[in-house]
């Protein structure tokens, strides 16, 4: 199970709880998803953020066809959150990105709620924070971040807005660059998919943890590495959704 890392006090804005003056659930979860395209420095279409947005728990009751999503996108335009470019790819504003930065805060802080505090399994803590985040209040925000010993990254490595961290570490590769006979550390790892939270929860594939390559094999679209369970394979669409660090 990974542990949370200290650091700086993350900014949660002003002592102020504006929980009324925030946004729908609804556009929270466009904000968060593209949000973190965003972090990855990937600006999405329209039909590239709906397949995206598919990937939210069902209890979020988002309408994820074409259409819908193309009519949330303008309204979130009209907001002033988002523009469409020429290119038809989706850029959040200054202000979108605020509202991506609130709503991946909450969202980080609750899963290290569910894994810390509560003790779920990681594999769990994706689906219950989408419950938790849209009612954090400021304050509880403050508290929140008070007992989990003040993290600087969510259990699956992704930054916490406000505490310091960068978008992706220096010297960070995806496990599908890795080399044979070396030893790396995991920095990040995907937290959408449930089944393979399981599998690599299960084999300690996870932020920390520590992990050598054995074989690569692109030409089989597999790899194998040993963790501190054993010997596994992976296949490489898996392996590129993975962030390490050499060590």
């Amino acid at each position: 199970m990974p542990k949370s890392t200290s650091g700086t006090v993350p900014t949660v804005g002003s002592g102020t709880d504006t929980t009324d003056d925030r946004h729908s659930p609804v556009t929270e979860n466009y904000l968060l998803s593209l949000y973190k395209l965003w972090e990855d420095s990937d600006f999405p279409t329209v039909t590239q953020l709906t397949d995206n947005l598919k990937q939210l728990p069902l209890t979020e009751g988002l309408g994820t066809s074409v259409p819908s999503v193309a009519g949330m996108v303008r309204r979130m335009e009209k907001q002033g959150l988002v523009d469409v470019g020429s290119d038809k790819r989706i850029r959040l504003t200054d202000s979108g990105i605020k509202g991506g930065e609130d709503i991946a805060r909450r969202h980080r802080l609750a899963e290290w709620l569910v894994v810390r505090l509560l003790g779920m399994n990681l594999h769990q803590a994706y689906v219950e924070a989408h419950q938790l985040e849209h009612g954090m209040s400021h304050d509880f925000q403050i508290k929140l971040t008070e007992c989990l010993g003040h993290p600087t990254k969510s259990p699956f490595g992704r930054p916490i807005p406000g505490a310091g961290e960068p978008h992706t570490p220096q010297g960070a590769i995806d496990l599908g660059q890795a080399t044979t006979g070396s030893a790396y550390v995991v920095e990040r790892i995907p937290e959408e998919d449930v089944d393979l939270l399981r599998f690599l929860d299960e084999w300690e594939i996870t932020p920390g943890g520590k992990v050598s390559v054995l074989e690569t094999a692109p030409y089989r679209g597999v790899l194998t590495i040993n963790t501190n369970i054993g010997e596994v394979s992976l296949g490489y669409n898996v392996a590129q959704q993975i962030l390490v660090l050499q060590g």
